[in-house]
């Protein structure tokens, strides 16, 4: 995996980031996906942040935008419908949640218009679907959330509501040790890049160049540390 062998730039070894790595899956994290890349190259990201189908992995998928696809953002081999998926879909009125799970009373859930429309609504969902998963207990970075992306949450929402909406969902990821990513197609230099900073752990920066794979790299603040380009 070209991840693995990813190193800090001006290092050596590997070692130092793979430590990094590991300290993010035992602690739990959340990690803001920035660069103006397409829908096919998120797809591609969220596929390995999720996790392989044969791990035991906890998966929360977060769309805002109906257009996006289900299918091509959950790894090789797990289906929507699989007890340890469950899917939030702001445009398409979509909510595919594991079963058997208690129905609210009537009038207890926010309407689909009201989760395309409240950031805290969305929130709500994100966090029932990590007290349904933590029932039964999890084990470090078993839980996996994914949220794309906070572009389009961003059209009917500023940008302090969004800082606040991934800083409060981050606190639930990390409270269960969990991995989450949001993605932000802006260039890693700006200014919302900027903003959302603080409440993360590492940022993964993507870049499509023409003729070439799809590249990542990390950029971890708490060192000051960023990696090298390699493969996604």
């Amino acid at each position: 995996m070209a991840l693995q062998r990813a190193k800090f730039r001006g290092e050596d070894s590997p070692d130092r980031f793979r430590e990094v790595l590991h300290r993010l899956k035992r602690d739990g994290c959340n990690l803001l996906v920035t660069g103006e890349v397409s829908q096919s190259v998120t797809a591609r990201a969220t596929r390995t942040l999720l996790g392989a189908a044969n791990v035991d992995r906890k998966r929360v998928l977060t769309l805002a935008d109906g257009d996006q696809s289900v299918h091509d953002r959950l790894p090789k081999g797990v289906a929507p419908d699989a007890s340890s998926v469950w899917v939030i879909g702001q445009q398409a009125d979509h909510r595919a949640v594991p079963s058997p799970v208690d129905e609210p009373a009537d009038g207890d859930e926010p309407t689909p218009d009201e989760y395309r429309t409240h950031l805290a609504g969305l929130r709500e969902e994100i966090l029932s679907a990590i007290e349904y998963f933590e029932k039964d207990g999890l084990d470090p970075a078993e839980l996996r959330l994914s949220v794309d992306s906070l572009d389009y949450l961003g059209h009917d929402h500023d940008e302090a509501s969004l800082a606040e909406f991934v800083r409060s969902v981050s606190e639930e990821v990390r409270d269960v040790r969990g991995m989450a990513h949001y993605h932000l197609r802006h260039p890693d230099d700006s200014e919302l890049v900027e903003r959302l900073t603080p409440v993360v752990e590492a940022r993964i920066e993507l870049r499509k160049r023409e003729g070439l794979p799809a590249e990542q790299r990390w950029h971890v603040p708490e060192y000051g540390q960023a990696t090298e380009w390699v493969q996604l």
